[in-house]
């Protein structure tokens, strides 16, 4: 592998202008070294792992509303949606290309944190501001714990009946050799593990800047280092408290699980809002990437007939009008929904008239999750309820009552209802191992429904054995 770094820019809000980092030669790569070699270099090179997760083969659309959204059953697939379902190394499959492209694509982006991180270290005398050291390296940590916590959540088995299923390898260094499969418990080790280092880096070092809904000046701005705004865009330190919460549940942890999501709600920086005019629900943001001119994206989704519900009783299933009727927020028309003669397209991502802060948003990590692993981790029935209720009265419904029987019935509900767009439903039934679910095109769901598939070149030339 040449040791090269593709430069990728964009104006944008919150990162620094790279203008001057492209006036090497050659204009498209620049020599490691000299990336490296500088303050700069470093911030340009963790913004171009941002912007690559941003991508439509990634979270801006086949992580979030697209491929994993179609797997949780949100929309009306047609009759091939079965298919989505097969995954098996075969090219004339479906979702082969899918699996292909999501593998290569989050690999690149972490063979090029692993060199960063390399250098990060090698190079740290280059930090001159206060922080930077530690906030970059943090981020880039959390980001490859990230990363390969989704492809095991992916290509692994079902965790809890087979958790030493060798599925991925935690990749660490920066180079083409083939790394061995670790079993998946080993590689949640490896993403706790990254996940606490971040953690330490980033306490008392993260500005903490989320800028909900706006700043003081009314425009997204505050005139301080750009780099530092929208901490809600960035691998924050609360979205690493986060992302272990969720990866403690994961691995059945749910004494660490909980610790970290009362962490980050009793943080402060976050609220539960009821305001229907904020599709999004800004202030709940834990953790998100900026999509560029996601506005012409959107424009194709709602235009488009891929992402819709054909009928009304499948939107009201899927939200459990019978029992909750349809003040929920989340349904409401014109506001979760516009309701056309050609379909119901979901508005989260219409985002016109939004906040800078906001603009360009797919939001990876949200505060209701939190209420939801400690309802999944609550001692009895009745507590549990309590954590449902917080986000449902909040949502503008009424309170849910839980025993041991429904208790589970009812946090997959509020997965349905909350999640919409955000890829989290699918994952939800795998942990759990559903055999079927709401809307589910297969009969008898199996770990080889869940499970993708590794690329025709893993499988050949990787060490999968």
């Amino acid at each position: 592998m040449k040791k090269y770094i593709v430069g990728i820019c964009f104006s944008m809000l919150f990162f620094t202008s790279c203008s001057d980092w492209l006036n090497v030669e050659p204009k498209t790569t620049v020599k490691e070294e000299e990336v490296f070699s500088r303050e700069l270099g470093f911030k340009e090179a963790l913004t171009g792992a941002y912007i690559k997760m941003a991508s439509t083969g990634l979270y801006a659309r086949n992580l979030s509303y697209g491929f994993l959204d179609v797997l949780g059953g949100r929309y009306n697939q047609g009759t091939n949606q079965k298919d989505y379902y097969t995954f098996a190394p075969d090219p004339s499959s479906l979702v082969e290309s899918y699996c292909e492209s999501i593998w290569s694509n989050m690999y690149n982006i972490i063979a090029n944190l692993n060199n960063l991180l390399y250098y990060c270290d090698k190079n740290k005398s280059v930090f001159t501001t206060p922080d930077y050291y530690e906030i970059i390296k943090g981020e880039a940590l959390g980001l490859r714990a990230f990363l390969h916590f989704d492809l095991l959540r992916m290509f692994g088995p079902i965790y809890k009946d087979n958790p030493t299923a060798k599925r991925i390898a935690y990749r660490t260094e920066f180079n083409q050799e083939p790394k061995e499969m670790q079993p998946s418990n080993v590689v949640v080790d490896s993403v706790i593990a990254d996940l606490k280092r971040a953690e330490i880096l980033l306490t008392k070092t993260d500005p903490l800047n989320f800028e909900f809904p706006k700043t003081e000046d009314g425009n997204g701005g505050t005139g301080k280092d750009g780099f530092l705004e929208y901490r809600h865009k960035r691998m924050n330190l609360y979205a690493v408290k986060a992302m272990l919460a969720r990866v403690y549940l994961y691995a059945g942890n749910k004494t660490e699980a909980v610790n970290y999501a009362n962490q980050v709600i009793d943080g402060k920086y976050f609220d539960l809002i009821g305001d229907a005019t904020d599709v999004l629900r800004s202030k709940e943001i834990v953790f998100s990437v900026y999509v560029d001119k996601f506005d012409q994206q959107v424009t194709d989704i709602t235009n488009g007939t891929s992402y819709l519900i054909v009928k009304e009783s499948f939107l009201n299933e899927m939200f459990d009008v019978a029992n909750d009727g349809t003040n929920d927020l989340r349904i409401r028309e014109g506001v979760g929904f516009d309701y056309g003669t050609n379909g119901i397209k979901m508005r989260k991502y219409k985002q016109e008239n939004l906040w800078a802060s906001t603009e360009g948003t797919v939001v990876l990590i949200r505060l209701s999750e939190m209420y939801y692993i400690l309802a999944e981790c609550a001692a009895t029935p009745g507590e549990a309820a309590e954590f449902l209720n917080k986000v449902r009265n909040i949502r503008g419904v009424d309170p849910v009552v839980c025993t041991e029987a429904n208790r589970l019935d009812e946090i997959e509900k509020e997965y349905r209802k909350e999640f919409y767009g955000e890829g989290q439903l699918f994952f939800f039934y795998k942990r759990h191992a559903y055999t079927t679910f709401l809307h589910s095109p297969v009969n008898q769901m199996a770990e080889s429904n869940y499970m993708f598939s590794w690329p025709d070149n893993e499988t050949l030339f990787g060490k999968t054995n």
